[in-house]
């Protein structure tokens, strides 16, 4: 198993490596919500990132296991409404990288699964998000939501008392703003984006 994990764009402008040293703390599974439909629809990245069924797969970990190698001044992020997620990607070539909250304090991190290489290291999917919403029956089981959740619990409470919360690429420690202003979709964006 790889103990790094490369992850890079489209364009390959922006480069990034996952420290992979603690799988069993990582969180791996496949999200239909309608709102990961929308912000790929909107990225142009629904051909690349989703399945048949409109899922898009995810590894979930710490930012702080994060390193980018290249294209920092890349890193862009959208929000489908005023308090939704920070969905990151890059200003290159729109390749979506993954989702944050909007507060650097709580630290998790969603990486999308087709940007990272080798794949072979992430295990299986654990959990299916929202498979109510997918395109089509999710016939896999959908995996313990209550495992998963406590896990991103414990990860983002061990970040907040080490402080290793604050070696993140997403946000300024100091201020606790996101390194690039997030852009907020406009109500047709938006529409245009939900639209199936």
């Amino acid at each position: 198993m790889a103990d790094k994990i490369s992850i890079s764009c489209k364009c390959g402008a922006f480069k990034a490596v996952l420290n992979h040293d603690r799988p069993d703390r990582c969180n791996h599974a496949v999200c239909y919500c309608v709102d990961c439909q929308a912000a790929a629809r909107h990225l142009g990245e629904w051909d690349r990132i989703t399945d048949e069924k409109g899922g898009t797969e995810i590894y979930q970990t710490v930012p702080e296991k994060l390193e980018i190698v290249e294209g920092a001044d890349k890193l862009a992020v959208m929000r489908l409404a005023p308090k939704g997620l920070y969905r990151w990607h890059t200003s290159c070539c729109g390749t979506s990288l993954c989702n944050t909250l909007g507060k650097a304090k709580f630290s998790f991190v969603g990486l999308v699964v087709e940007n990272m290489e080798p794949k072979d290291g992430l295990g299986p999917v654990q959990f299916r998000h929202k498979p109510e919403q997918a395109l089509a029956p999710v016939e896999e089981p959908p995996g313990n939501l209550a495992f998963f959740a406590v896990r991103t619990l414990r990860n983002a409470a061990i970040a907040l008392m080490t402080g290793g919360w604050r070696k993140t690429p997403f946000f300024d420690a100091t201020t606790g703003l996101a390194v690039s202003k997030p852009v907020v979709l406009s109500a047709d964006e938006r529409a245009a984006a939900y639209k199936a």
